[in-house]
């Protein structure tokens, strides 16, 4: 007798070996690849690069520009130990940090941290607003119109750049300058916030009417600043730009098309414009580089696997060499997982010289 269609005599299930290998093979490599990823991103690469200026003065070949950008809150270690270790080899002559560098809920205790590694006495600081940070001023609100972490980070030494600055002097002088400066219609400006200044200050005493006075105030004062500098940089100056959303060629012609000598505005002799905003990507692929930026305030120009030239490191556009920062923590304006993927945070020492490096 036969009992084939019995299950209790049915064949023992066929199991199949290579199959669970195989599975148990790719968990193990997944596991190993974000163990070894989350290592990765606890610490900092410091990177070096070679800005050639063709017309640098003697006195600042190798000048070094430590370049951050952002820091989006995170720390690294006790008091950003780790940062201070991958600097602790390096040699600069004053630090840029091209924006976002408060963390969520606009927290700027790491930032604070962060300034707080450098000498600011010896070793000045400068800083700019990115696009996930506060607002830099608020019209509502007692005492200074300056957003909180700014004011926290000049108390800790550092400088808000709302207006360029000559920081080192000479017959040929290094002005640090953020980018939006060179475009700004100070003479229009200056009239118009005049006008709001007398508008407020001619209503009843109150806590609204003294910020608003206080905020159209410090307006003025930036476009007055920028004005004198505009006055005081000679065309063969030495101009090194900040700005958070990389500049794309069309941003760059813009400012060119618009700016010229009769206005005190030299764009064309900017000879680096340092900016941030991509992180590298966030994800890169080997081979293949980013996954995927966000847009550009200046461009609009975003999307899945971009050219890598525009994502990170230096580029030229119509003479104009610019370094984008790879960055230290991630941006939500990407629309990926917040971590970073075979993409170790870093930071730049960039080194100016006359040499033709490239």
């Amino acid at each position: 007798m036969r009992y084939k269609e019995d299950p209790l005599f049915a064949d023992e299930r066929r199991r199949h070996p290579a199959l669970t290998l195989f599975l148990l093979l790719l968990f193990t490599v997944l596991a190993l690849t974000l163990v070894l990823n989350h290592i990765n991103n606890s610490r900092v690469n410091l990177l070096t690069e070679t800005v050639t200026v063709p017309t640098l003065p003697s006195h600042l070949e190798n000048y070094r520009i430590l370049h951050i950008s952002d820091l989006h809150g995170l720390w690294f270690g006790a008091d950003q130990s780790r940062l201070r270790d991958a600097l602790s080899s390096a040699r600069y002559h004053v630090v840029c940090i091209t924006g976002d560098v408060t963390g969520k809920d606009g927290d700027y205790s790491a930032f604070l941290s962060l300034i707080d590694l450098f000498d600011t006495e010896k070793t000045p600081v400068y800083f700019i607003p990115g696009d996930e940070d506060p607002a830099a001023l608020a019209s509502t609100g007692e005492g200074s119109p300056l957003a909180d972490y700014i004011r926290a980070a000049e108390q800790h030494g550092a400088h808000y750049l709302d207006a360029p600055v000559r920081v080192v002097e000479g017959k040929v002088s290094l002005w640090l300058s953020p980018e939006w400066a060179y475009t700004l219609d100070v003479t229009g400006l200056e009239e118009q916030y005049q006008e709001y200044i007398s508008e407020f200050a001619s209503q009843p005493p109150s806590p609204e009417r003294d910020s608003a006075v206080a905020y159209w105030e410090n307006q003025l004062d930036r476009v007055n600043r920028i004005r004198s500098a505009r006055r005081e940089m000679l065309e063969g100056d030495v101009q090194v730009a900040l700005t958070h959303h990389p500049l794309q060629l069309s941003a760059l012609q813009t400012l060119q098309e618009w700016t010229s000598t009769e206005n005190d505005s030299y764009v064309r002799t900017v000879s680096l414009v340092l900016s941030g905003h991509y992180v590298g990507g966030q994800w890169r692929l080997p081979f293949l580089g980013a996954v995927r930026v966000p847009d550009s305030a200046e461009t609009g120009n975003g999307g899945w696997f971009p050219e890598d030239r525009r994502v990170t490191g230096l580029s030229s556009f119509l003479g104009i060499p610019q370094y984008i920062s790879p960055g230290l923590g991630t941006s939500a304006a990407i629309g990926l997982p917040p971590f970073r993927l075979f993409n170790t945070p870093s930071v730049t020492v960039l080194t100016l010289t006359t040499r033709l490096t490239h």
